[in-house]
């Protein structure tokens, strides 16, 4: 953990209970009874949506003997569950929506940890969702290893028109190498590789299908021909904001794993059956599940 990346000035009072911090877009606060519950908190899962994060917290109970489920009260921005040493929690579409949704996750994890560096250490962060294949057909579940923005590089915002802050997007290897030994014997396809967080739906993923267009076919396909040569095996739109952040504090222990739901080089418009989009999402969620069992049970 990067002790010296951590906003103490902020954080430490809250932590000692000196301040109360409000994590307005859960409906909850630092001084709220529900707090004492979730202190064994051991891993953090993140989606996009609030109906997978009810259903993944369900079959987390189910796996825990049907351990209790504890639900946040406001849900009109993020829906959040919490059993058995898992706190589930969605953020929403796109790197601004998850990163408050990081940033209040990262404050309350503080709290609950009582600054203690080690525990905190121990936390297992992931997000799981879906994506665009880049060269891989849809059904494929990808296991990133390094979130890129749409030129490649790593992530980053601006600083006030004054420049930039650059993040490390990396992903820990140590532990997309695991959630893949995990999955060994699954039916599904798992694989490695770079993921570009698109700020944008369209433009940033070189859509031709958006009410505004900016490319051509041309251009469409040197760019996707451009990621997959450089080692990008899907498109999403959070990944390389989640490393970045998890990376400044100094989280050893994150992944992104993601169900591609079409092969970007072959089209823009996703055809999949109901059904096949349904299982996509299952095989991604086993996955998970798949590795937490061999982690935390």
């Amino acid at each position: 953990m990067h002790d010296e990346n951590i906003n103490h000035t902020f954080l430490d009072p809250v932590r000692d209970g000196r301040e109360v911090d409000v994590y307005y877009h859960f409906g909850v606060a630092s001084d709220d009874p529900v707090m004492e519950a979730l202190r064994d908190v051991r891993a953090v899962i993140m989606a996009g949506s609030g109906h997978r994060i009810d259903s993944f917290a369900k079959t987390w109970s189910e796996f825990n003997g049907g351990a209790e489920i504890i639900a946040f009260p406001k849900e009109e921005r993020f829906v959040t569950r919490y059993s058995a040493g898992v706190l589930f929690a969605s953020h929403g579409m796109g790197m601004p929506s998850a990163s408050i949704a990081v940033q209040e996750l990262m404050r309350m994890l503080y709290f609950l940890k009582r600054g203690d560096l080690e525990a905190l250490d121990e936390v297992f962060w992931a997000r799981v969702g879906t994506s665009g294949g880049v060269g891989l057909e849809g059904g494929t579940v990808v296991v990133t290893t390094e979130g890129v923005m749409a030129d490649l590089r790593p992530y980053r915002v601006l600083n006030g028109g004054m420049g930039e802050y650059w993040f490390d997007s990396r992903f820990p290897d140590d532990v997309a190498q695991a959630i893949v030994e995990a999955n060994a014997d699954t039916d599904f396809e798992i694989v490695t590789g770079k993921t570009v967080a698109g700020n944008e739906f369209f433009l940033e993923q070189f859509r031709l299908d958006g009410a505004v267009c900016m490319e051509t076919a041309q251009t469409k396909m040197a760019w996707l021909e451009w990621i997959h040569d450089n080692g990008v095996r899907n498109i999403e739109m959070e990944g390389a904001m989640l490393a970045g952040y998890l990376n400044h504090w100094g989280f050893p222990k994150f992944a992104m794993i993601c169900a591609t739901l079409l092969n970007r080089l072959n089209g823009d418009q996703v055809t999949a059956t109901a059904e096949q989009m349904h299982q996509f999402s299952e095989d991604s969620g086993a996955a998970l599940f798949n590795y937490l069992r061999a982690a935390l049970l």
